[in-house]
């Protein structure tokens, strides 16, 4: 018997009626949101029905070859030299709490708004982004073994596009992207042909160390980057030429990177444009800080096996700057200095650039010793004792402790400091004790550089923020 020609829309509905068949609707779902493929998500417990239902369309339609990927079952449809299709099945499974990956989270946005900003559909409140089939079933696609997670974000999502609107509901932006294609991909490589300085040359770094935009919204694609490239290459050019082109971009609504954060439950969602112009370079409550506005943390250095220390800014703990161990407890890894806003809960301010943050100490004070680079440091008794790797004493450790104690809250003496982290050490907790010292490394020579100076908190806390000339304009929703 003929086979039927291949479609797209055929075999959806071959395959919807296939699965209305067999009673399993409520747990296996045709997705025909792609580009390249069909996709069917199917929970574990009717995994039987995937072979049931590739040979229904074995019957109609022919199968070409069956292939397993990572976490998929692909089928390409079709027999010969005619037009073929594949249909991919992915297994859905529970998350199992965690952190949603970024990527899961951002592309989530951009399907939310395409939908608003491209197909013109309205959603009144944030249940209505899942009664939406269409939405709801790229949502399910991009969240795949997340799933269970979907609703809770479907109120940060209503939020962002709320925001956005109120600022560009009249704009004609081209399809949102995310992946290989998108303009934080376009500015990963272009990025290495621009410096912060050109005499002596400075290398910019890697794109998140210069832009916080998570994605772009842009208005004519192809002549835009082509702006952008005919600014640049080929030859090297500076930092303030490529955000002086952002800038005008910007203004005109023909390119603006967005950067999105996770609204807290019961909270609205606002735009807020940064580093646009001299104004949106600095936060006015910030520059306002005195010494007295700002308060330190840092008891954890002396107790516990908490590693977190933290920098308080207003009288209201406005803002936060955080710094610990980047990574787990049990290897060895850098301190990470984190930002906090208080309007914001739900998220983090953004992350201060390491180099930044080193380059910021040296060039407001002489003789910073202090280095990010764990290797340097004790990771045994032995070691704490010599002289280390880097040239650190014990009578360097004793001069870090006497500057810092002071804002101790809970008095401990030298001598007993020495011993908690000899027994983190025999606890086999050495990467602990080893945080403990570069926080305390961190703390001396900013403290005793900077107790009277307020302007150094302050653009330690722009530089996780990523406000100030140095960083791209952007739009922030929070």
């Amino acid at each position: 018997m003929a086979k039927s020609a291949v479609t797209k829309s055929r075999l959806a509905k071959s395959m919807n009626d296939t699965i209305k068949k067999l009673k399993v609707s409520d747990d296996m779902v045709v997705d025909q949101s792609g580009i390249r493929f069909i996709y069917v998500d199917y929970k574990e417990s009717v995994d039987d029905a995937v072979d049931k239902v590739i040979s229904s369309l074995r019957r109609t339609y022919g199968i070409d070859r069956v292939y397993n990927e990572q976490t998929t079952i692909a089928a390409v449809v079709g027999e010969g030299s005619r037009k073929k299709e594949t249909v991919k099945f992915r297994i859905i499974k529970e998350s199992q709490g965690g952190v949603i990956p970024t990527v899961i989270q951002e592309s989530g946005t951009t399907i939310i708004f395409n939908q608003v900003l491209r197909h013109n559909v309205k959603f009144k409140k944030k249940e209505d982004i899942l009664k939406h089939e269409e939405t709801s079933k790229s949502l399910r696609r991009v969240f795949g073994s997340y799933k269970d997670r979907l609703t809770d974000w479907t109120h940060t999502y209503f939020e962002q596009q709320e925001a956005f609107l109120t600022k560009y509901s009249d704009s004609k932006w081209d399809e949102f992207e995310y992946g290989k294609k998108d303009f934080v991909a376009f500015f990963r490589e272009q990025i290495k042909n621009v410096a912060r300085s050109l005499d002596p040359m400075k290398p910019v770094g890697d794109y998140t160390t210069w832009n916080p935009s998570d994605i772009w919204a842009v208005y004519e694609k192809t002549k835009v980057q082509q702006t952008i490239k005919d600014n640049i290459l080929p030859k090297t050019q500076s930092l303030v030429e490529l955000n002086s082109i952002l800038i005008n971009l910007f203004k005109e609504e023909k390119l603006v990177g967005i950067s999105l954060k996770k609204v807290a439950p019961n909270k609205g969602a606002r735009i807020k444009l940064v580093n646009i112009d001299t104004q949106s370079m600095v936060i006015g409550k910030v520059e306002k800080f005195k010494m007295k506005d700002i308060k330190f943390e840092v008891d954890n250095i002396v107790t516990g096996e908490t590693i977190t220390n933290t920098i308080k800014l207003g009288t209201d703990v406005d803002f936060k700057i955080i710094i610990s161990k980047a990574g787990s407890r049990s290897k060895p890894s850098n301190l990470s200095f984190n930002t906090f806003i208080k309007e914001t809960p739900a998220a983090q301010g953004g992350q201060a650039p390491v180099k930044f943050v080193i380059e910021l100490m040296k060039t407001r004070a002489s003789a910073i010793t202090f280095t990010n680079e764990n290797a340097k440091y004790p990771i045994s008794p032995e070691e704490f004792f010599k002289t280390t790797r880097s040239g650190y004493s014990t009578k360097d450790f004793e001069k870090w402790y006497k500057v810092v104690e002071k804002h101790i809250s809970k008095r401990v003496t030298y001598q007993e400091f020495v011993e908690k982290i000899c027994k983190l050490y025999s606890d086999k907790k050495e990467y602990i004790a080893q945080s403990k010292l570069m926080s305390l490394h961190f703390f001396y020579d900013s403290l005793r550089n900077f107790d009277k100076k307020p302007e150094f908190w302050t653009d330690l806390l722009y530089l996780g923020m990523k406000v100030g000339e140095r960083y791209a304009p952007h739009a922030k929703i929070s």
